[in-house]
Formats: C-alpha cells, sequence, structure tokens
C-alpha cells in the first residue's frame, strides 16, 4: 500500500472493528496514507478507564502524534465513527483537512435512546455479544442487504463477534496485537456507555470551514436520511450523497458505490 499522501484517518462503525475497512484499505492506498485504528476495547486497543467519546478523540490524535503525522488529515467515520469524528473536529480543528461523515448523526443520544443502550448493556452482562446478533444486527443493514445478500450478513455477524481479536491497520502493515484472546463484551459495553454520554455536536454545524461528505443509506433504519439531509443543511458546503439499496453500514452493502464517492472526495479534498 502507498505510504505516502494526505492522512486518511477511517474510524469504524459500532459494534465492528477496522476489519470492516478492509475493501476501502487497497483502494484508497493509492490516494492516501490510510491509517484505520482500533477504538479503545476492540482489536489490541486497551479499555479507556473511564470511556467516552471525547477520550476515544484524544486517543486518535494521539495515535497520530506517534506516527509524526503533522498535516491536516481527512477524518472520516461509519456511525460512531462518525461521533469519534465530530469530537475530533471539536478538540483538534485545526488537525482536519477535510470531514467524513457517514451513517451518522451530530445530536446527543436522547433520554430514551440512552435508556435503550443502558438495556442492552444489562442484556449483553447477561446473555454475552449473542445479544446483538438479535437486538442490533437486524439493524444495522437495510432491507435489501437484509433479503438478498445472505453472505453479507453472515460475514457482519462474523464482524461482530470477532470484532475484539481484530488488528489494527496504519498505512500498509498490521500491528501486531498484544495477545490472542476471544471476543469480550467489555469493549461492547464501553462504546454503548460513551455514546450515551456523548455531547450534542450540533452546535458545531455552522462553523465547520473544511470540505464535508455526507454519505447516507436511502434504508437505514438507524439513522433515517432526512436526518442526514438536514446536517448537510447546516454545514456550510457539504456535500450530501444518499447510496440507494443500503442501510447503515454504507461501504459493506454497497461497497461499489461508496468506493466511488469517497474516493473521488479524497482525490479533490487532497
Amino acid at each position: 500500500y502507498a505510504q505516502a499522501g494526505a492522512p486518511l484517518v477511517l474510524l469504524r462503525a459500532f459494534p465492528l472493528s477496522r476489519a470492516m475497512w478492509k475493501e476501502e484499505l487497497e483502494r484508497f492506498a493509492p490516494l492516501a496514507r490510510v491509517i484505520a485504528p482500533d477504538l479503545p476495547g476492540f482489536g489490541g486497543s486497551p479499555r479507556q478507564p473511564t470511556p467516552s467519546i471525547e477520550g476515544m478523540a484524544k486517543i486518535v490524535a494521539g495515535l497520530l502524534d506517534q506516527l509524526n503525522v503533522t498535516q491536516p488529515a481527512i477524518v472520516a467515520g461509519v456511525s460512531m465513527g462518525g461521533y469519534v469524528a465530530f469530537e475530533f473536529i471539536r478538540q483538534f480543528p485545526q488537525r482536519v483537512r477535510a470531514l467524513g461523515l457517514f451513517s451518522t448523526r451530530a445530536a446527543a443520544d436522547s433520554p430514551e435512546a440512552s435508556a435503550g443502550r443502558m438495556k442492552l448493556i444489562d442484556k449483553i452482562r447477561i446473555q454475552g455479544l449473542d445479544v446483538l446478533m438479535t437486538a442490533t444486527l437486524p439493524k444495522l443493514v437495510g432491507r435489501t442487504t437484509a433479503a438478498s445478500k445472505p453472505a453479507l450478513m453472515a460475514e457482519v455477524e462474523q464482524l461482530i463477534r470477532a470484532a475484539d481479536r481484530a488488528g489494527t491497520f496504519i498505512a500498509g502493515e498490521e500491528v501486531p496485537r498484544a495477545a490472542e484472546r476471544a471476543a469480550s463484551p467489555d469493549g461492547v459495553i464501553d462504546a454503548l456507555c460513551a455514546m450515551a454520554g456523548r455531547r450534542d455536536s450540533q452546535p458545531l454545524l455552522p462553523g465547520i470551514r473544511c470540505p464535508v461528505l455526507i454519505l447516507a443509506g436511502e434504508e437505514d433504519a438507524l439513522i433515517p436520511a432526512q436526518e442526514s439531509r438536514a446536517m448537510a443543511q447546516a454545514i456550510p458546503g457539504a456535500r450530501l450523497e444518499i447510496i440507494p439499496q443500503s442501510g447503515h453500514l454504507v461501504n459493506l452493502e454497497q461497497p461499489e458505490a461508496f468506493q466511488r464517492l469517497v474516493a473521488s472526495w479524497i482525490e479533490r479534498v487532497s
């Protein structure tokens, strides 16, 4: 993979690891220096003492420091990765060259949504990660994917089950894990707590001045496309694309459309 070009930070969705980017790593490598970290509690990344989206953004900044990345980066995330991207631009605006917001929202959790995450945590503590297969997996993909792509459904299930065992991709190399271990619910629970307590990023939107690409799945049941339209209207100059026949996991459900849109955007902002 290419080692040069503008830094491109890809932040993964909940409850997956950076393995969700496996096709994008190769596709985007000729265009940018791809950095796809696993966030705390997933892959080889240690858990946070106090789980938070704010802390995750600081960890991403620390990783860029370790890699001697001094130029502004293209920061893009799907779902929870988008929450981290918002927090990153809040804390480190000078380090953001462009912002990619994919299947994500700026608003904080409503009281009902936060309570739902707490209920899911209770179930995970009792039943383990199997509960995600019934509670979360069906919501992650659109109706077209669920009806016509059984192999992808199986792949997403495997990605969820293996989320704690993935490595970290940095500029074309796998960073070894500290140890091989079975999937654990701890990272998933931490992520749910962090999302439930995240800050509202809606006040940031009018002040964002870097190039912004917003992607949404036409069939997304978790974050409806109209929320992405409203977000695009609030960010000056933001570009919005709605991907047909896709739910929440836009890069996995419609990889060709996703990669084409993001690759052309990378070329324009690099």
